[in-house]
């Protein structure tokens, strides 16, 4: 367990999740009490989008969401509590670098709207402006919030996407005390 003692407020997280092995939906239901258990309280969600894999060639597709949480425990520590949850659902890297099938991924995306770089965790998450899949759900949970650390809304990112049907929504909300 994350210690919980760092902060005596709450910061709002995003946290994205992906998940291609498995149960797909059953998947992610765990993760929102894993990560709950954890001290970090999942908000609401974002719908489910159905997606191809990014970053690498798989036959299996993605389930891909966004989860709106809120916690006291310092980035680092969620990052740890993020990563502890994955390792006791399964999760296993084979590979070095790169992309890979998974049960379970669970990143994140912002934490308030602070920016951080440290060698493990960058916050913004890198790639947020460029996934789809990512942005999509965003803006359904953040509308047009104007994001410092982004210098953009999800509003004005879901433009550059010239496909507005794609991800597919496969489940909408709530998730979250089902």
């Amino acid at each position: 367990m994350v210690s919980q003692k760092e902060s005596v407020y709450n910061e709002l997280i995003y946290i994205g999740i992906g998940t291609n092995l498995g149960n797909r939906l059953d998947n992610i239901k765990v993760a929102i009490k894993e990560i709950s258990s954890q001290g970090i309280r999942v908000i609401r969600t974002s719908s489910i989008y159905e997606t191809p894999a990014w970053g690498f060639e798989s036959g299996d597709l993605f389930l891909n969401a966004v989860f709106e949480c809120e916690s006291p425990i310092k980035p680092m520590d969620c990052l740890k509590a993020l990563q502890f949850v994955e390792k006791k659902m399964g999760r296993q890297k084979t590979i070095k670098e790169g992309y890979e099938s998974r049960i379970i991924d669970l990143d994140i995306l912002l934490y308030k709207d602070q920016q951080i770089s440290f060698p493990e965790l960058t916050i913004p998450h890198t790639y947020i402006t460029e996934r789809q899949f990512v942005i999509d759900p965003m803006h359904e949970l953040t509308g047009s919030f104007f994001f410092h650390s982004l210098k953009s809304s999800f509003e004005d990112l879901k433009i550059k996407f010239k496909n507005p049907e794609f991800p597919f929504v496969v489940y909408n909300p709530p998730l979250v005390n089902e």
